[in-house]
């Protein structure tokens, strides 16, 4: 083989690397590949990542987005909780699978640490999928539920919407005429 031979070979490597990862096969899958994201913002300030085909609906406790089938629905809510082992801000207990959240335990997925929560398993049919990110300031909360036949498409998106999570870091306010540092009525 010639110098060319080499480099012709190199050249149709990276084509065929290109074409793979284009078409999804390397990668989160096609439904997190093949189609436009944007960044979606709850009333708290934090974000995710979701497919544009989602489509955001009323919610006064944080923010639903839907797909134009209503089969899947992601939430997300921010938790203000300065105080650890608090609820908001206790990865343990915040995020405990129970019975009625699962149609077998443990869950199929668990993950557990001081910053994550999350476990996934299947209720009804339908994939249910709970992650919170702790940031010492309390958690953002991503709950996900999709048709349990719709996996393979829909576990790339949720993974890529799960590391894309972020939490406006908040301190909550005191109010006017309050000194934490003294002994007044501000309770």
């Amino acid at each position: 083989m010639g110098q060319t031979d080499r480099h012709g070979w190199s050249l149709i490597l990276v084509l065929v690397a290109i074409g793979a990862f284009a078409s999804g096969v390397a990668g989160t899958g096609q439904a997190a590949t093949g189609q436009a994201w944007r960044v979606y913002t709850d009333q708290s300030g934090s974000s995710v990542d979701a497919p544009a085909t989602l489509t955001p609906v009323k919610d006064p406790s944080g923010l639903t987005l839907r797909s134009a089938d209503g089969t899947t629905v992601a939430t997300l809510q921010t938790t203000t909780e300065e105080r650890p082992g608090f609820p908001g801000n206790d990865p343990a207990t915040d995020l405990a699978p129970t019975s009625s959240d699962c149609d077998a335990l443990p869950p199929a997925y668990r993950l557990l640490n001081a910053q994550v929560s999350a476990y996934s398993c299947v209720k009804a049919g339908k994939v249910e999928y709970w992650v919170a990110r702790y940031n010492g300031s309390g958690n953002v909360t991503l709950h996900v539920t999709y048709p349990a036949s719709q996996k393979t498409e829909w576990d790339g998106v949720v993974s890529r919407m799960s590391a894309s999570m972020k939490q406006q870091k908040r301190h909550e306010l005191v109010p006017y005429g309050c000194d934490p540092a003294k002994d007044s009525p501000c309770r």
